[in-house]
């Protein structure tokens, strides 16, 4: 037993001196905290694209309501080209206009003969958001940036 006693004696020692990583140690653990951000960031991207395309929606959904709004009141028309000085957005002006919008603009169609509006197009320079008169108004679909969906709202 007292042969055993040293032995363990001289291993408790070794270990005591010895502090610190190993350079073997140190490359397995940045290879392995580099394999999961290779599985991570693909996922994280899907995440960012869909917080654009939410962003999209929120604004353009800000600016029919405001649109449906000044419609009621009268304040614009079919022949509406400019709307004022613009409806503004988190900080951003976007202005009305009748052709096919650019970034940070939308188009509308009014019905005159209903008195409606029956399309709304926004475009914020990524995502173009649609959004049709059928039986309420249905965000028909966002287009843009690495994905598209279709969704619906009444």
């Amino acid at each position: 037993m007292g042969g055993e006693n040293n032995v363990l004696k001289k291993l408790r020692e070794k270990s005591k001196s010895k502090k610190g990583f190993t350079l073997v140690e140190l490359i397995v653990v940045i290879v392995i905290i580099l394999i999961l951000a290779a599985v991570m960031v693909p996922s994280l991207m899907k995440y960012i694209e869909k917080a654009k395309e939410a962003n999209c929606k929120a604004d353009a959904a800000t600016i029919m309501s405001q649109l449906q709004a000044d419609y009621a009141d009268s304040q614009i028309s079919q022949t509406t080209v400019d709307w004022g000085s613009g409806v503004p957005v988190a900080g951003k002006t976007v202005k009305l206009s009748s052709a096919s919008p650019t970034k940070g603009e939308a188009t509308f169609t009014v019905d005159t003969s209903t008195k409606n509006i029956n399309q709304f197009i926004y475009n914020d320079g990524n995502y173009t958001a649609t959004w049709t008169l059928d039986a309420g108004w249905v965000m028909a679909k966002v287009t843009g940036g690495s994905s598209s969906s279709s969704t619906s709202t009444p």
